[in-house]
């Protein structure tokens, strides 16, 4: 039995009820929602053209054009466009390659005159073609200039759905744009949910996978999931499947306001501990923004001051590293000498000079999610967040890792092939010549993310390193490696335990330092 089979044995689950990944089986239908939902497929259906859904982050906007997807016949084609940072040019390049359609030609007119072909082709057999664009508050101006004319191709055949934040409001209200807004005739919001709807919700989800949350959750720490969450599906999820992981290691069923404190802390870090509401506090509205204005203005002149010794700190500590030659740390240089200095191992580290890529090697062979070609104006950090859901230096350096051609983390060319990393539990075991095994437990811009590794149960006894590698000229980062391990499946067991406590960034890891 794997750890997810107990975890759903142990509370009684059928599945995990509170995963990030959109999955229109748990669709949660509320008044906001049904009526955006109603009036998209109303919208395509009548063939209005432009079509806009506006919603704050996490509110369910991608669960929304999933459940859409589902909702639509064959007679719909539809394309979804994940990524807003392209050109027009480059816009109309992926609309094609997701029709499956080979360019004829590489000019912007070219490619253009080759959809409208297409759209007048399915005219004559009465479909409709749907772009989805998401992210569409990040397209930019000159872009969103250039979508008018989708409202010419073939008698109303093209429709646009423009799903994004309220940025996307504010800038179809700029003057350049005001008459792309003239063409939305459907426009769709979708709030946060209320108070009650956020309890429904939580019930909604677990009794899907077999429980209902008062068998789960404690009124109280409901409640305060409310206060904090402030409607936000995508926070409530993060903080139940949170405290889920977290009492299922405590081999608690029931989850108390204690718990949810705990994981809030864990998000927030503890110098906000006063973000954390009382389970006692009523919910009196919901804001957009959890710090109110007034406070903000009244305190700029200190937030100012703040930033600018911040950022003075910041390039006299980068300077220092820069002259600094490239070695494995030992973990006492960076923690200080009136903290708690124990080591995690009686072992001295020893000084190292070898680059990372010549003291280990993989315990396995790197399994393949994707080849990609990259596209103009593309970055490793949009790769990233494409196929992992999120960004963080951990992601990107076993990317680099599996692309030694990459040299310059911040540079990568047009039509370049880019291999990424299908990410598993043998992608963090690294095998050293002498076939011990370490564990890659993460990579960050800063070495003092080690603290978090000091004084964990779990790698008692094992020695931390920590290496440098240099991701560009005048930019360095650090690996923390534990180990060594004399098994693989010993090795396997601390990764799973550091996965269950969110030790690993790859595996959704929500990492703070004090």
């Amino acid at each position: 039995m794997n750890r997810w089979q107990m975890y759903n044995e142990f509370y009684g689950f059928s599945e995990k009820p509170f995963e990030l990944t959109p999955d229109p089986r748990f669709l949660f239908f509320t008044p906001s929602f049904r009526k955006a939902l109603d009036s998209v497929i109303d919208g395509i259906r009548e063939r209005r053209g432009f079509i806009s859904v506006i919603g704050e982050a996490g509110t369910g906007k991608t669960i929304l054009m999933h459940s859409l997807l589902n909702s639509l016949d064959e007679k719909v084609k539809t394309v979804f466009i994940f990524h807003t940072t392209l050109s027009f040019k480059d816009l109309l390049g992926t609309i094609l390659r997701e029709l499956d359609l080979r360019a004829m030609e590489k000019s912007k007119a070219g490619l253009l005159d080759q959809l409208i072909q297409y759209s007048t082709q399915i005219a004559t057999k009465n479909e409709t073609l749907v772009i989805i664009v998401d992210e569409a508050h990040k397209l930019n101006a000159e872009v969103m200039e250039e979508l008018k004319i989708f409202s010419n191709l073939g008698s109303g055949t093209v429709q646009i759905v423009l799903v994004g934040q309220p940025e996307l409001e504010d800038k179809l209200n700029s003057g350049g744009l005001r008459q792309l807004k003239q063409m939305i005739k459907v426009r769709c919001q979708i709030s946060a949910l209320s108070e009650e709807e956020t309890k429904d919700y939580i019930d909604h989800r677990l009794r899907l996978v077999g429980r209902s949350s008062s068998e789960i959750f404690t009124p109280e720490a409901i409640s305060m999931i409310c206060n904090y969450a402030h409607g936000i599906p995508r926070i409530i999820n993060t903080l139940c499947d949170n405290a889920l992981r977290t009492a299922y290691i405590s081999s608690e069923k029931m989850i108390d306001e204690n718990i949810i404190r705990g994981v809030i802390k864990n998000i927030e870090g503890p110098s906000l501990e006063k973000a954390i509401a009382s389970a006692s506090t009523p919910i009196t509205g919901l804001h957009r923004f959890p710090f109110r204005l007034e406070f903000l203005l009244k305190k700029a002149p200190l937030i100012l001051l703040f930033l600018f010794c911040i950022g003075g700190l910041f390039l006299l500590i980068h300077g220092h590293l820069r002259q600094k030659p490239v070695k494995i740390w030992n973990i006492k240089s960076i923690i200080s000498s009136d903290a708690d200095t124990e080591p995690i191992s009686t072992s001295t580290l020893s000084q190292m000079t070898t680059p990372p890529s010549s003291i280990d090697t993989r315990g396995g062979e790197h399994k393949l999610k994707e080849i990609v070609s990259v596209k103009e104006g593309q970055t490793i950090s949009q790769l990233t967040q494409k196929y992992y859901g999120t960004v963080n230096e951990t992601f990107v350096d076993h990317i680099l890792d599996l692309n030694p051609n990459i040299t310059n983390v911040h540079l990568i060319m047009v039509d370049q092939k880019i291999k990424i990393p299908k990410i598993t539990e043998e992608l963090v075991i690294i095998q050293s010549p002498d076939h011990t095994y370490k564990i890659h437990v993460g990579t960050f811009q800063n070495p003092g993310f080690v603290r978090l590794y000091r004084n964990e149960p779990a790698l008692k006894g094992k020695i931390i390193e920590i290496v440098p590698r240099k991701v560009s000229p005048h930019e360095t980062w650090y690996r923390v490696v534990v180990g060594p391990f004399g098994h693989k499946d010993e090795c396997l067991k601390t990764v799973d335990q550091l996965r269950e406590k969110r030790l690993l960034p790859v595996f959704g890891g929500i990492l703070k330092t004090e």
